[in-house]
């Protein structure tokens, strides 16, 4: 009798604080994202930080990334949250248009432009900030 597949522990959450130089308060926030099996209580966290430039991504208690929400003065241009994409502190809406397709040169061919299709989406901002984001 085999017995039923099961992942390992969660990694521990952390503080959001730089482990090189120590810094809780010049940190930029780029994702958070929920851990679907922590019932919502954890979360994975990427940010940089502004002092060394140290890019640290962990797990993290939701409340103390909410607390350092309100305290950290940078945040990215653009956050990842969750599935949203967040500029200027809203949700970015999906726009009425795509990019359907991308053109390039190959040197080692000579011939004309090769097209690459790739599934994309365009997301706006309310200020007019366009993105557009991997489908």
């Amino acid at each position: 009798m085999s017995l039923p597949y099961s992942r390992g522990p969660l990694p521990q959450p952390r503080q959001l604080q730089c482990e090189a130089c120590g810094t809780e308060n010049q940190l930029t926030i780029h994702a958070i994202t929920a851990i679907g099996a922590a019932g919502g209580d954890l979360v994975t966290v990427s940010y940089t930080c502004n002092d060394c430039s140290l890019f640290q991504e962990h797990t993290a208690y939701a409340t103390d990334v909410a607390a350092a929400l309100n305290q950290v003065r940078w945040m990215a241009k653009v956050v990842l949250f969750g599935d949203d994409y967040i500029h200027c502190g809203f949700p970015m809406e999906e726009a009425e248009f795509e990019v359907e397709r991308l053109c390039y040169r190959s040197s080692n061919t000579g011939s004309g432009l090769n097209a690459v299709s790739l599934p994309t989406r365009v997301l706006r901002c309310h200020c007019g900030f366009q993105l557009e984001v991997p489908e």
